[in-house]
Order: structure tokens, then sequence, then C-alpha cells
């Protein structure tokens, strides 16, 4: 696992997997012909006009697909991880009304909700469903066609509806078309796919990593898993003033007891 260095900042990003870069060291000294037979040479795609007509003469006469490196990330001795693009970002205390960019699956709730108090417990939010996404190699909310209401839906499944404000719980127009008051499934469901309840707790079985303890990679008679989830709830909180802030959350159990001793074992192991 490669930990992601805090910044602490003041301003809402726009932070997703898309924004990230990871900076290989060893990647900037292969030659052209070690980069191809690693990775493939890249593979350019003809264009052409819908229309039919003759492309402009300013037009490209190709595209060339971007090369992903797959490597397993204890196999990388120096990372560096970058924001290629921030989207947009902007100083809280100076904007009262902020609107965000941020990709439908990373948003918080609050922004759903068009809650008028938006601020950097935020992005705390959003860098919760990324480490789940990166780290379990598969979306956290998983929606058909990124339907605002199917993403509620999924934030209710996963976290559960007692979590949820009751000012949003109430104010959600079509919350009947997915729960009942109880926060149970409606039994005639009648949106695209059949719901099953997944807790956060079972997604974190899904990730991948081993379906019983003795299988799993983390450190589950150690704690590692459960201190993890720990986190990400807390990120998750729904209530955007009991998500713990960047100074807080270095201090966690899994950062301080499984991330940071990671991260310096794969520091030793480079000198």
């Amino acid at each position: 696992m490669v930990p992601i260095q805090y910044i602490l900042t003041t301003e809402l990003t726009d932070l997703h997997l898309g924004n990230f870069l990871l900076r290989v060291p060893e990647f900037d000294n292969l030659s052209p012909d070690e980069l191809y037979e690693r990775h493939g040479k890249p593979y350019e795609v003809p264009t052409h006009r819908l229309d039919g007509r003759p492309s402009t003469p300013h037009a490209p006469l190709h595209v060339v697909y971007p090369m992903k490196q797959n490597m397993p990330s204890n196999e990388i001795t120096d990372p560096e991880i970058l924001i290629s693009d921030y989207g947009t970002s902007f100083a809280v205390s100076k904007t009262t009304s902020p609107r965000l960019h941020t990709p439908a699956l990373y948003s918080p709730p609050e922004d759903f909700f068009n809650d008028s108090i938006i601020g950097t417990a935020a992005d705390v939010w959003t860098l919760g469903v990324v480490l789940y996404d990166a780290m379990g190699e598969r979306p956290l909310f998983e929606t058909f066609a990124w339907d605002p209401d199917d993403i509620i839906g999924e934030m209710v499944n996963t976290l559960g509806y007692e979590q949820m404000p009751e000012r949003w719980w109430n104010s959600w127009k079509c919350r009947s078309e997915f729960f009942n008051e109880d926060g149970s499934w409606v039994s005639d469901f009648r949106r695209i796919g059949t719901p099953a309840f997944r807790r956060l707790h079972q997604r974190m079985w899904d990730m991948g990593r081993g379906e019983t303890p003795e299988s799993c990679q983390w450190d589950v008679a150690g704690g590692e898993l459960k201190a993890l989830e720990d986190m990400l709830r807390s990120m998750m909180t729904f209530e955007p003033a009991q998500r713990p802030t960047t100074r807080q959350l270095p201090a966690s159990e899994y950062i301080v007891k499984w991330a940071l001793p990671a991260w310096q074992e794969q520091m030793q192991r480079k000198h």
C-alpha cells in the first residue's frame, strides 16, 4: 500500500482517482524500446468526422490511448503521488456558497442535498471514498449511470439510514422509491437492478483480499481491518461537523499502527 500524505489546506479541491498521477522514478530511465517491451507500443486510432466529410487540415490524423502501468505497490520503492488536475479549488473562507465539481460518486451528501454549509469536511468524505476505491480496487458506490438518487441510496445502503441527518432523510423526494420508513428496502423496487444490503463492514470483506480471516491480506487478528473500517467510517460520517479534520486523521489508529510503519519499512528497503 502507498500511503497518501495529507496536505493541510483551507481550500476545497477535486479529489478522485482520475486526478491522481503516480510518478515512478525508474520509469524516467527507460528507453523507448524498454518502455514498449514492458507495456506495449502506443495504440493509435484514426480520427474521422461524424458527418463523413473530410477532416480540416488542423485536425489530428489519429489519437493515442494512454498507457497504463500496473505494478504491485510493494514493488514500488520511491513513488510520488501527484494531483494532475485540480478541477476546481477555492478558499472556503472567501466562498460562502461553494459549488462543487467533484464527480458524483465521490461527492459528499451535503452537496446532493444542497446544504449551504459546505466546508473542508467535504474533502474528508471524498478522500475516504477515494481510499476505499484505491485500496479495494473497486468503487465504493456502484450505481447505474451515476443517478444522484441511486448514489444516495448506495450511501444509505453502505452507512445505514439511521446515520443520515433527519433534515436530509425527510427532504429526499425519491426516498420512497428505495426505502420504507424503517430504512428497509421497499418490496416492489422498480429501479434497474435488485438491491441488496451491503453495509460498509461487508464491503470491506468484498475488497477482493480474502473472504476469511485466514486468507485476508489484512491483519484481521491484530485489528488492522477494523481500524481501517473505523477510519473510513469516520471520514464518511453523514454529518459534516462530525468528520475528523485533516489534522486529526494522521493520528488515527490505522495510520499510526499500520500505514506509517508500512511506509517506513518500504523506505528502509529502498536504502
